[in-house]
């Protein structure tokens, strides 16, 4: 894992190069111009073609599925019914895409990937809480900057957590997908809608690990709950903190 991402990587003063995305190869492992029998061999012999990067590293070096320790990051548009209900759908659709390449930029700089998009939100992943963390951060400032068009400003929900989780595939062989199963994407997605737009909450486990890992970041955050009770934790009381 690239600690502290492509940021890092750029301030060591190490090369970059940048990427024609026209020209880059498909997931299926074609490229523009293959023949169809090309694209129909390698299709053939790249089994994880619809699998998001990351997990797809995971896919290419152990037998599916596996339990991993991943950190997990929501992000949802804030009070986005305004600019979307009523609107024209290029108009909606251009109101979301911006958030989500702001969502999508963040995740890939920061080492992580999306595993899906859903609505007006999306979940991402990543090895390290620290990377989760700082595109979080990253999310929130970049929104800030960002012009809409449509009058309604962008504003995010975000929420962290880190835990174990099974990746594995799911579906048909007609219809397939990545999973990601356990309790911290739960937790991480009940937690969403209790912090203000603009905030970042957080569970107490992503604070611990940060003032290991990146005190700084952790010195950051401040009780928001420490008796928080959500929908499917009947059972216990969730301490969470929040950057406001």
């Amino acid at each position: 894992m690239l600690e502290n991402g492509l940021e890092a990587w750029k301030s060591a003063g190490l090369p970059t190069v940048p990427l024609d995305l026209d020209t880059l190869p498909s997931r299926t492992g074609s490229n523009p111009g293959d023949s169809d029998a090309t694209r129909t061999d390698s299709a053939a012999t790249h089994n994880h073609a619809f699998l998001p990067g990351l997990v797809e590293n995971y896919a290419n070096r152990h037998e599916l599925p596996i339990k991993r320790e991943l950190s997990v990051l929501f992000a949802d548009i804030a009070d986005s019914t305004p600019a979307i209900v009523g609107a024209p759908p290029d108009e909606a659709l251009r109101f979301v895409q911006r958030f989500m390449g702001i969502v999508t930029d963040a995740a890939l700089t920061y080492c992580g990937d999306v595993k899906d998009y859903e609505g007006d939100g999306a979940l991402l992943y990543f090895e390290s809480i620290t990377e989760a963390t700082r595109a979080a951060l990253s999310i929130r400032e970049a929104l800030r900057a960002e012009d809409s068009g449509t009058g309604h400003p962008l504003r995010a929900r975000l929420s962290l957590d880190v835990g174990e989780i099974v990746i594995g595939v799911i579906g048909t062989p007609l219809r397939r997908s990545v999973a990601l199963i356990g309790p911290s994407i739960n937790l991480a997605a009940r937690l969403l809608k209790q912090i203000p737009p603009d905030g970042i909450i957080a569970t107490e486990t992503v604070i611990t690990k940060l003032r290991t890992e990146a005190p700084e970041l952790a010195e950051r955050f401040s009780l928001f709950d420490e008796r928080l009770e959500l929908k499917g934790f009947e059972k216990q009381y969730v301490v969470a903190y929040a950057i406001r």
